[in-house]
């Protein structure tokens, strides 16, 4: 996997129930944009948390099997009625099962570049397709440059950053995604982009911080401290709240016939 600090993506099971209830989901729009009206079959979603993509991929009529490194973020998952199987997707076997569909939100960055794409391709029958989902989150704030100064007073040199200096995911990285799987032979490479927007109260935006890989690398007693600051400052000056402009970014394409 790549883009880790001192710790393991399985970091995200300490808030599995906030992650479950705080994180955005995928409009469905999206979804059906970047699968081209194809017909529902059988998905296999890669990384899969909470369920977030498997849900949406359920209201869209597949059948969704999950698979997930950490077993407090697979216990909700089941919990949210999906099917999940409990292991590392590098180390995980199909059992000589094929899909119509492979997918992975938020989560094809933390595995390895080149061997990810090669085994979602053993993964799918022909002509499946696959589908990597992000959402990429922007604050509405009238002064956000306060919020920095926040930031600032309790993280002077920042937030931690990932191995090889990589500070956080952006959406020029979906460019080289597409290109890796073009590299390997897929076809029909679209790249989705579909705008939305939630409103969050001060408490709901600092427990979404919380269960946010840069945050969860900081030591307990400094992000506590950080998210009580923020939440000060958004009590004291945003009226209480904070909206946020997503773009659910997919990825699709289809494997060889």
């Amino acid at each position: 996997m790549t883009d880790r600090a001192g710790w393991a993506p399985t970091s995200f099971g300490a808030r599995a129930h906030d992650y479950d209830r705080l994180r955005p989901g995928y409009p469905l729009q999206a979804l059906t944009e970047a699968l081209a009206g194809g017909p529902p079959g059988t998905a296999l979603d890669i990384g899969c948390g909470t369920g977030k993509l498997a849900t949406a991929l359920a209201a869209l009529g597949h059948e969704v099997t999950g698979v997930e490194p950490d077993t407090r973020m697979a216990e909700v998952a089941s919990a949210n009625g999906l099917a999940v199987e409990v292991g590392a997707f590098e180390t995980w076997e199909s059992g000589g099962r094929r899909f119509d569909l492979v997918a992975c939100g938020q989560a094809w960055h933390w595995l390895r570049p080149g061997e990810r794409t090669e085994k979602a391709l053993r993964c799918l029958g022909p002509a499946g397709r696959i589908l990597l989902a992000w959402n990429f989150g922007a604050y509405a704030l009238r002064d956000a440059a306060r919020l920095n100064a926040v930031y600032a007073s309790v993280l002077p040199d920042g937030l931690p950053a990932g191995s090889g200096g990589r500070v956080s995911l952006s959406e020029s990285d979906l460019d080289g995604y597409a290109e890796e799987l073009r590299s390997h032979g897929f076809q029909h490479v679209t790249r989705t982009a579909v705008p939305w927007q939630t409103r969050l109260t001060s408490r709901q935006f600092c427990e979404l911080l919380a269960t946010e890989s840069r945050h969860l690398a900081l030591p307990e007693a400094v992000r506590r401290r950080l998210l009580g600051e923020v939440a000060a400052f958004l009590d004291a000056e945003a009226d209480g709240g904070i909206g946020v402009n997503y773009t659910c970014l997919v990825v699709g394409a289809s494997a060889a016939g």
